[in-house]
């Protein structure tokens, strides 16, 4: 088992300080220590949980071009949010539409994601269909194919992802498939604990190198 540390410290409001547990829960299972330099850095602090979790509100709802109110709904129409990572990297999130279909639902339902982060090695964009975020957990789900592409080389395909912003964490439901500049990487599943700064590939962990050997997890 191998565990490294690849996500810069980031802030945390008053509330997830609160939320988070009091010890550090530490869980590695079939690291690839290739990865946790890049896919930690761009996958998630960078794009996925440094957005969400960086307010206390929905983020989709910052920024929008229309809103339309009813007594039991509510609907945002080319939703995003614009930030920076805490290494000053530019990044924008938007959903081309963000619907709560009750008062009585505690949920937005979200399609046609997409989150684009200007970086030091170019422009990595992710995409995926459609998610649900879940106001009463402060959870996201995310659901795929979720694809995420690199100037740098870097390619990710994996499909539903949970992520939850209490906990700092997410986990995929389905395998993950991915390209690097030395090789091809696949699992079963892909899991991660932001705070631990831990990056998990788990279950049938496996990176082929290009001219190489491949190497399990």
């Amino acid at each position: 088992m191998i565990m490294a540390s690849a996500a810069p410290q980031m802030a945390l409001t008053p509330r997830q300080r609160r939320a988070l547990p009091g010890s550090r829960h530490e869980r590695v299972m079939g690291v690839l220590k290739w990865l946790l330099p890049t896919l930690a850095t761009l996958l998630l602090a960078a794009i996925i949980v440094v957005p969400l979790s960086s307010v206390q509100e929905f983020s989709f709802l910052l920024a929008k071009d229309r809103v339309e109110m009813a007594p039991e709904r509510l609907r945002v129409v080319r939703a995003s949010y614009r930030g920076e990572t805490e290494r000053g990297e530019a990044f924008l999130i938007e959903a081309e539409r963000a619907v709560q279909k009750s008062s009585a639902v505690p949920e937005v339902d979200m399609s046609r994601l997409a989150a684009r982060l200007e970086g030091d090695d170019g422009l990595t964009l992710v995409t995926a269909p459609s998610g649900t975020y879940f106001l009463e957990t402060n959870k996201l789900r995310m659901s795929g194919p979720i694809s995420l592409d690199s100037q740098a080389g870097y390619t990710v395909e994996t499909g539903t992802v949970d992520v939850d912003l209490n906990e700092r964490s997410l986990a995929s439901r389905e395998a993950v498939t991915g390209k690097l500049p030395i090789g091809d990487f696949r699992a079963d599943r892909l899991s991660a604990d932001v705070e631990g700064r831990v990056l998990v590939l788990e279950g049938r962990a496996h990176l082929r190198i290009n001219g190489g050997r491949g190497r399990a997890g």
